[in-house]
């Protein structure tokens, strides 16, 4: 019988001071059930969305991003990396975007200064968004929020940093990995923050925000030297994320961290895979949101196999 880890109870900080709530041995496949990240009261959400609505908030979230529990890995140690996969996702049938009308990236002027806070509470329906009556988006079910804790404090899971967070990176979806370097035993896993779809950047501070039911599994290994900031492996790419303040710094970041990747397990010099780099890197900001903004690098396995 599988694992599973219930949305309850709610962190809202990743932390080496709470308390475990799932133990797993590695390579074993376990269950989370997420909540739904906190959004718009119920006098949004139409009548016919009310009763499902309800269904999958049985829980009440006070902020934003909460995890469900703390996944204990057996055997994890500092010194070690955690490789979690996650191997399928299950999208609740409802979900909602809210934007609160105070995003300061943008230029005031008296359009934007007159938005008030606006929500759609939408419907997830044969692997579609039902945006309206004429519109509907495909999927791409997410994790936003994956972390392990870090080795000393509690950090807010809107934030993100060496130990992972709320990176909204749409390639951590099924059949994704995401490697983090251990900082404590256990390495204290923590999942939340399931999306149905969302686009680069996350612009209007929310994506398609739902719960779900993501089936996974951690695999632990020898921590690369080189490595400082989390990774990610797809079947088409490896990745490197960062995030920081400017947006440059996190893009200089993680392609450094990437340059890193390429001479330690693929053999190349830096000056070499700076090179290439130049001419197939693939980069962008996944969400300038939060207190610091996150961007991944990548470069494509067909690429990769043709070095040498």
């Amino acid at each position: 019988m599988i694992q599973r880890q219930e949305p309850s109870p709610l962190y809202y900080e990743t932390s080496p001071h709470n308390p475990p709530t799932l133990w797993v041995e590695p390579g074993e496949t376990f269950e989370v059930a997420t909540h739904m990240s906190r959004g718009p009261d119920l006098s949004v959400v139409p009548p016919d969305l009310r009763e499902e609505w309800l269904s999958h908030e049985p829980y009440a979230a006070e902020r934003g991003n909460p995890s469900s529990g703390a996944v204990w890995v057996k055997g994890a140690e500092p010194g070690m990396a955690v490789e979690i996969t996650i191997e399928d996702l299950e999208l609740a049938p409802v979900g909602y975007t809210i934007f609160a009308g105070d995003n300061l990236l943008f230029p005031r002027t008296p359009v934007t200064t007159s938005y008030l806070p606006t929500a759609r509470v939408v419907r997830i329906r044969d692997d579609h968004v039902l945006w309206d009556k004429g519109l509907a988006l495909p999927v791409r079910p997410m994790v936003g929020m994956v972390g392990v804790a870090p080795a000393h404090e509690a950090q807010s899971n809107l934030r993100v940093g060496e130990w992972g967070g709320n990176m909204d990176v749409q390639e951590v979806g099924p059949r994704a990995k995401v490697r983090l370097s251990v900082n404590v035993p256990g390495a204290l896993l923590h999942i939340g923050d399931v999306h149905g779809l969302q686009g680069d950047g996350e612009i209007g501070g929310s994506a398609i925000e739902t719960a779900g039911v993501i089936r996974l599994r951690a695999e632990l290994m020898e921590q690369p030297e080189e490595i400082t900031w989390p990774r990610i492996v797809t079947p088409e790419r490896i990745m490197t994320v960062a995030s920081g303040r400017p947006a440059e710094r996190a893009f200089r970041i993680a392609a450094g961290e990437l340059i890193r990747w390429l001479q330690a397990d693929y053999g190349l010099e830096p000056q070499e895979a700076l090179l290439l780099l130049s001419q197939v890197l693939e980069a962008r900001a996944t969400q300038v949101v939060n207190p610091t903004i996150t961007y991944v690098a990548g470069i494509r396995k067909e690429i990769l196999k043709g070095l040498g």
